[in-house]
């Protein structure tokens, strides 16, 4: 979801470029399958990565990008050079460049020849810091994952830490990852996204119901494809598993896409206020405890 990403970036909404962090800077002792991240914002998570010859680099983990992607500095480090292609981005088509990483780390993880999108990503800055790339779906979909924003840390592989979570049910394609959510009344599928942190609707497909939400203001957003004016508006009703989610809502126009015919728009893992959330790819669940 890579036009998502861009989308959002400078948007009003305020979600990549805050500077409030709640990590500090220590690594404590972790177990072989933990990393210590840094939490910005409470949603933004950011984690230690080796990619190549190079250690140390500030990435974003993010569950709403489909395919891993580095900084053009940190590619023209590597020596890395890219193949031009092309990705959607919002609501057309833009260039772009693929490339293979040899090698990328994280926390126990270590993946070979990685195919990667190079691209500027200057102006994500969680904490005032540029970030050297985003770790995406295509990596993290490889085993089930923990995510301790209370500890600030990232557990690999989880097996014994599930018991008396709520849960709701979570499905997987190649370029998404979606949890389903009820929207006044009805179920729905929502892309689970870490990068973000309001609920974002596609007005495609919610005609039935959008007279029924109070309209609260605008919002502009930029993108690749230009300035976009959308709507803030307020649910009747939101929740997840059972628990109700802030019903304060963006609509957005939704991409041309028939992939996300079935998708109403992106939730926000960390809208549930959650100490622990965990992405479990084995039964096809998101779990999470208070």
């Amino acid at each position: 979801m890579d036009w998502k990403r861009r989308f959002l970036a400078a948007t009003a909404i305020g979600l990549l470029v805050t500077s409030s962090a709640l990590a500090g800077r220590g690594k404590p002792d972790t177990a072989p399958n933990e990393l210590p991240v840094e939490i910005y914002n409470g949603y933004l998570i950011v984690l230690e990565v080796g990619a190549g010859s190079l250690q140390g680099l500030r990435f974003l983990l993010d569950t709403g990008t489909s395919i891993t992607s580095i900084d053009r500095r940190v590619a023209k480090k590597l020596g890395i050079i890219g193949e031009q292609t092309k990705v959607f981005n919002f609501d057309k088509f833009v260039p772009a460049e693929w490339a293979q990483l040899p090698e990328i780390a994280f926390g126990p993880e270590r993946v070979s020849d990685v195919p990667v999108l190079i691209e500027d990503l200057r102006n994500l800055r969680p904490g005032q810091k540029p970030l050297d790339g985003i770790i995406g779906l295509d990596l993290l979909r490889r085993k089930s994952f923990l995510v301790d924003y209370a500890a600030r840390r990232v557990v690999f592989g989880v097996t014994d830490q599930l018991s008396g979570m709520r849960a709701a049910p979570m499905r997987e394609d190649e370029t998404m990852l979606c949890v389903q959510a009820d929207l006044d009344g009805r179920p729905v599928w929502m892309i689970a996204d870490t990068g973000v942190r309001r609920t974002i609707l596609y007005e495609r497909g919610q005609e039935a119901i959008l007279e029924k939400f109070r309209i609260q203001g605008r919002v502009l957003a930029h993108s690749m494809g230009g300035t976009v004016e959308n709507r803030l508006a307020l649910a009747l009703q939101l929740s997840l598993g059972g628990q109700d989610l802030d019903r304060e809502v963006v609509f957005i126009s939704p991409p041309a896409a028939d992939k996300l015919d079935n998708v109403a728009g992106y939730l926000g893992p960390a809208s549930l206020n959650a100490k622990q959330i965990v992405f479990d790819f084995d039964a096809n669940q998101l779990r999470w405890k208070k």
